[in-house]
């Protein structure tokens, strides 16, 4: 499968999977994926439907399949420091990590 669309809020395959994120908000916090910075080659890449994920301490995660490269999706948390900076990372539906943001002033 081959990655037809990088949105803020998601990336979404040709067979319509996706990858998505969510955060429950404290109250002045904004935690995200920031999927827009994915490299290039991701969008060249054929994946298989089992993606492999793998959080990076402290800044996002990767992914990718069996036979292919790992691709990084930095994740932001911009806030006063006071408030969470978890957010958890979802493949069509099912929560697949729980990590933590960097944070972004």
């Amino acid at each position: 499968m081959k990655i037809v669309e990088v949105a803020h809020e998601y990336i979404e395959f040709d067979n319509g999977s996706m990858i998505t994120f969510d955060h429950v908000q404290d109250c002045c916090e904004h935690n995200y994926a920031d999927f827009k910075q994915i490299e290039e080659q991701a969008l060249e890449t054929e994946f298989d439907e089992e993606l492999i994920f793998e959080a990076v301490e402290g800044s996002g995660f990767r992914f990718g399949s069996k036979g292919t490269p790992m691709f990084f999706v930095p994740c932001y948390s911009e806030q006063s420091g006071y408030y969470s900076f978890d957010v958890e990372i979802y493949y069509n539906g099912k929560q697949v990590l729980n990590l933590e943001c960097e944070e972004r002033y």
